[in-house]
């Protein structure tokens, strides 16, 4: 990867820029993990039939990620996030009209098109190219903690305009609003990816044949799987906190403000913070905060039910929601720590995003079957079960990138032949 300066002005612009429109963006299809029984009960489904949208939204994200790398490492970064900011909101205002099912899963159909294909392996590569490789734990750290920062704000308005302006219908119409003004910001803000050699100009089929030779770029993308996999079943805290110990649906939204937002403003720069004190060791913070969340999700799985040991409850979320997002803030970190070129960073994040958001295909369907059948607090402790088995994987993960990671440290060659800047690229 080119070497970079440290943030500067212009860069602390751009990455301002990013995490604004990241933030907003990320929530319209995504609200249910904040709102999700007054979002379903909306819509009038069952979770069951709610999941599946998610998972609609989630195989097309996966299959999307793969061209959305192509375009990383070609087109203006600027243009895609205009476009793609103001898409997702004109389709956030059809989704306000409260659909049928099947309008509800086109639009997540083109969300998944709109906020990954043509937006999430941009971003990536956008945020990577403003550090060196030492410096990627810091700046992804401080990319999720600023985005946790305006998403406080964010559900803090929300939840304001939820109670006292319309409820659901409303947020959503705000949402939409939000996310084409910040298309308009990007455009103005953002900059065009077009220095020589931060382009590739191979075929996508051809930097996917290359890219999917690396091992390292397997276990990446296993230990983004595994994160994100667990990530995404703990937005089923929400709903737990609110059917089964009991909270109204506007407390129990705050304190996923709380567990989702406010912790991600202290974890992720703190693991970036970290990261740089071990010299760019983002391998091994995420192993250190796995540990975490593996005792604090285990902890959770034994609290008797009842509201007198809620307080129990909301501080093993808690700590399980910041060692989540210390693992966040390091999981794209991981492909500049093993050293991986710029003009091939689209592919190869396209690639590991491609496998490590995979859950989003399937997992909200997953989690719905089993609150449908398996009713009460014995659904939520098998969906914490299989939180605490994913987390045991990716630890194993973890010690298995450990040792490449060592590797190329020492100067060994790990990318083979994918590693060196095409002919065309470097003449320009």
């Amino acid at each position: 990867m080119t070497v970079k300066s440290h943030l500067t002005g212009r860069k602390w612009i751009v990455l301002l820029t990013i995490c604004l429109t990241t933030a907003v963006i990320t929530e319209l299809p995504y609200l249910r993990w904040a709102l999700y029984e007054p979002l379903r009960e909306w819509l009038g489904q069952t979770n069951t039939e709610f999941g599946a949208s998610m998972s609609l939204f989630g195989i097309v994200a996966a299959i999307g990620y793969i061209p959305g790398g192509w375009i990383a490492d070609r087109v203006s970064h600027r243009k895609m996030f205009a476009i793609s900011s103001i898409l997702c909101g004109l389709i956030g205002f059809w989704f306000a009209t409260c659909p049928s099912y099947i309008e509800t899963m086109i639009i997540h159909v083109l969300w998944a098109i709109t906020n990954i294909t043509m937006f999430w392996p941009v971003m990536t590569k956008a945020v990577a190219m403003l550090e060196d490789a030492k410096g990627q734990g810091k700046v992804f750290g401080l990319f999720e903690g600023i985005r946790g920062i305006i998403l406080v704000g964010l559900m803090a308005v929300l939840m304001q305009i939820f109670e006292r302006f319309g409820g659901i219908q409303m947020v959503i119409v705000a949402l939409s609003v939000f996310s084409i003004l910040c298309g308009i910001i990007a455009f103005l803000f953002m900059e065009d990816n077009v220095a020589k050699g931060e382009k590739s100009e191979n075929t996508v089929l051809r930097d996917m044949l290359a890219v999917v030779k690396i091992p390292a770029v397997w276990l990446v993308a296993g230990v983004i799987f595994t994160i994100y996999l667990a990530y995404n079943t703990s937005s089923y805290m929400s709903p737990y906190v609110e059917n089964v110990l009991g909270m109204t649906a506007v407390v129990a939204g705050y304190i996923t403000i709380l567990r989702k937002d406010i912790t991600r403003i202290v974890a992720a720069p703190l693991s970036g913070w970290i990261s740089t004190k071990m010299d760019g060791a983002c391998t091994k913070v995420i192993g250190g905060f796995c540990v975490i969340m593996i005792a604090a999700i285990a902890g959770l799985m034994v609290v008797p039910e009842g509201s007198s040991m809620l307080i129990v409850a909301i501080v093993l979320m808690l700590i399980s929601s910041f060692a989540i997002y210390g693992m966040r803030g390091m999981y794209y970190a991981i492909i500049g720590e093993i050293g991986t070129p710029t003009h091939i960073y689209g592919a190869v994040a396209g690639w590991a995003s491609f496998i490590g958001f995979l859950p989003d295909a399937f997992n909200a369907s997953v989690c719905g079957v089993i609150l449908d059948a398996i009713p009460g607090a014995a659904g939520y402790r098998v969906i914490f079960g299989y939180m605490l088995a994913t987390l045991v994987v990716c630890l194993i993960l973890v010690l298995a990138l450990l040792r490449l990671v060592n590797k190329a440290k020492k100067g060994v060659n790990i990318f083979g032949a994918a590693g060196t800047v095409p002919e065309t690229a470097s003449n320009g």
